[in-house]
């Protein structure tokens, strides 16, 4: 049975929260090698937010994937038994806004933006989520931006 997906353009998805956390920035760090971070306070950066101990910019992504994957149900929001079906990440794309600080409570909203069909091998479906990660006062901006993820019929 073939779904058509494209109804699902326009829905908003759960609105979600992650916390930065020490152990998750020391954990990233272990695997990523990031040699002129520098992990100043954020005091010193500038950027006027509450003061703490920055996280590294490749560090941003992270939260990006974790956050949204926190915004949706495959089978509710995509209509996909991720159980029986493949699903991968596209592409991302995102638009840094400021810092992150570790400590601070972030919150994600996230919009299915596009679906559209393509034939490879197989035919597939991308859904394209667009998304904004913001702080925790209103108008602080994080980053924005936008994720695919493909779902193989």
């Amino acid at each position: 049975m073939t779904v058509d997906r494209t109804a699902l353009i326009g829905r908003q998805l759960r609105a979600a929260t992650y916390t930065v956390s020490q152990v998750d920035v020391d954990d990233f760090l272990g695997v990523v090698a990031e040699p002129d971070f520098a992990p100043l306070n954020d005091a010193e950066g500038g950027t006027g937010t509450a003061s703490g101990r920055l996280a590294p910019p490749s560090f941003a992504p992270f939260v990006a994937v974790l956050g949204l994957l926190k915004t949706f149900d495959w089978q509710e929001d995509f209509l996909f038994d991720y159980r029986t079906g493949t699903a991968m990440f596209g592409e991302q794309a995102i638009a840094f806004h400021r810092p992150l600080v570790v400590g601070e409570s972030v919150s994600i909203a996230a919009a299915i933006s596009d679906v559209y069909e393509k034939q490879g091998k197989s035919r597939f479906d991308v859904i394209e989520v667009t998304f904004k990660i913001a702080g925790e006062h209103e108008g602080d901006l994080l980053m924005s931006g936008q994720q695919s993820y493909i779902l193989f019929k």
